[in-house]
């Protein structure tokens, strides 16, 4: 009984690593990428001329909003590509499992605890 519970652990275990892997392997088409960089400059470079005949002189301040939101979300997208780094902006997977092994250890009553990691 109690084998068959670790054992369906382990293999819930290999099954998000292998999502993870999947996640980590798997890289965005260059023709994707390139095509949302184009588009969202092009977007932003014709957007004052669309908005000119109704806002007048206030169309480069809101297209300059607009353009600084659009222009952001593609970073965004582009440094959520791979989650799975060193990065400042990746995962914190060392303090994760860090903090995995501290529960661990706490509950077997195993000392000394490693320190925590900042997340």
């Amino acid at each position: 009984m109690l084998y068959d519970g670790i054992d369906r652990n382990l293999n819930q275990l290999s099954q998000v690593l292998g999502g993870c892997e999947r996640i980590a392997s798997t890289p965005i088409p260059f023709a994707y990428g390139l095509i949302l960089h184009r588009t969202v400059y092009l977007y932003c470079t014709l957007l004052p001329f669309a908005l000119v005949p109704d806002l007048h002189y206030m169309a480069p301040l809101v297209s300059v909003f607009v353009s600084y939101t659009f222009l952001s979300l593609e970073a965004l997208a582009e440094e959520l590509e791979d989650p799975f780094g060193t990065a400042a902006n990746d995962l914190p997977l060392d303090a994760i499992c860090t903090s995995i092994e501290i529960n661990l250890k706490e509950m077997n009553d195993i000392a000394p605890l490693p320190s925590k990691m900042p997340a």
